[in-house]
């Protein structure tokens, strides 16, 4: 046994950094879902992926992202095998609901009818200079110096909406708030909310680089493309997405595909990421860092009974050679292997309790997501791995 223990850490310390000596020309990640595999699978799962070409993988405790500090444990075992296997690690740190940071009342989104929401106020300071602060400085903390760390991703960050309506909100600019465009004040509603909304990307950077200062470690904010440039949307959220993402090293817009035995569906497919691609990119401009994350399970098959039919490899292929002539060199797929999201807050606990106690595996999306779509992993390896061989 011990023999074996240093034969590992031999791999470790001596095959890993070879590895990761140089930083490929196409970097090429998808998203893995840790509680929708038994943990015996995860080093299979990720030796299989680098096998295929990809070169990191998109770490997440899905239904909870608090899950990287109730389950660290598991967490840095998966980053060692990742590392293992010669990609790097990104986390997934933030989902606005997805997560089991506690809820207090003056703490936690009110929307426009009054509503009491999940999700937590990031606008509010207090919040942020304290739990959000000590949740981020807690992940970087664990994580900053594990092998293979690539960085920290914050998903769907302004999907809540016009969700701010709380004491903060109406102490700092006052009673009434506008609820609706035609209210008086307005644009000053919206301009403040961009003001916080700035705030927090600041807080947010400032909070993680106090304690994971190397700049290799992207941190990396993601919505939907239609949600981060539709003008509308972003007037109705006070948001200003070019203002909240030059303070982060990448940003990113995805899609979810939908691919259909129609004669136009491929070329529709081609639309979709040209436009939000060239569409993020107006937004913030040529000289900031897309990385352009799309469906690599097809939304329109995900919740058949049936093995989905789409994407087949040349399909995805053919969205990443998109990508790649907009000037991309990260190509980040979702995912490699997802669980049931649907669940309520009673089956989140459940499932996702504090180590030691093991985690209860998610419903699953059998043949829908790259994992076990076994007829399209030839192809697409070929390809993938020929991405950085060029």
């Amino acid at each position: 046994m011990f023999t074996r223990a240093i034969s590992y850490i031999l791999i470790i310390l001596c095959t890993g950094p070879f590895l990761f000596a140089q930083k490929p020309a196409i970097r090429i990640s998808a998203w893995y879902w840790l509680n929708s595999a038994p943990k015996t699978d995860w080093e299979g799962d990720f030796t299989t992926m680098k096998n295929l070409g990809f070169t990191d993988v998109l770490l997440s405790w899905g239904l909870d992202t608090a899950g990287l500090i109730t389950r660290k444990e598991d967490t840095k075992q998966a980053m060692r095998w990742a590392y293992k296997s010669g990609m790097g690690s990104y986390l997934i740190v933030w989902q606005p609901e997805a997560n089991s940071l506690p809820r207090i009342a003056e703490f936690v989104h009110i929307n426009a009818d009054g509503k009491v929401l999940d999700s937590l106020d990031v606008f509010n300071p207090a919040w942020r200079s304290t739990y959000w602060k000590n949740y981020l400085q807690e992940i970087a903390k664990i994580y900053g110096h594990q092998p293979g760390m690539a960085g920290y991703v914050f998903d769907d960050s302004f999907s809540g909406g016009n969700v701010s309506y709380g004491s903060y909100e109406e102490k700092a600019f006052g009673a009434p708030l506008p609820r609706k465009p035609t209210d008086p004040r307005w644009k000053e509603w919206t301009k403040i909310r961009q003001e916080w909304w700035e705030d927090w990307a600041k807080d947010t950077m400032k909070y993680l680089r106090a304690v994971d200062p190397n700049q290799r470690h992207e941190i990396y904010l993601e919505d939907t493309s239609d949600r981060i440039t539709n003008e509308s949307r972003n007037s109705i959220g006070g948001v200003d997405f070019a203002r909240v993402a030059r303070h982060f090293d990448a940003v990113g817009g995805y899609t979810m595909p939908r691919w259909t035995s129609a004669p136009d569906s491929d070329q529709k497919v081609s639309e979709l990421t040209k436009h939000a691609i060239e569409s993020v990119r107006n937004v913030v401009g040529d000289k900031k860092k897309i990385i352009y994350t799309f469906w690599s399970a097809n939304v329109a098959e995900e919740l058949n009974n049936a093995p989905a039919k789409y994407p087949t490899a040349a399909q995805i292929k053919s969205v990443c050679e998109d990508a790649l002539k907009l000037g991309i060199r990260h190509l980040d797929m979702y995912g490699f292997r997802i669980g049931e999201y649907r669940a309520t807050k009673a089956e989140m606990e459940r499932m996702m309790p504090p180590e030691p106690a093991t985690y209860v595996l998610t419903g699953q999306f059998p043949r829908k997501f790259m994992w076990d779509r076994p007829e399209i992993h030839t192809e697409l390896g070929d390809y993938l791995r020929g991405l950085n061989k060029k």
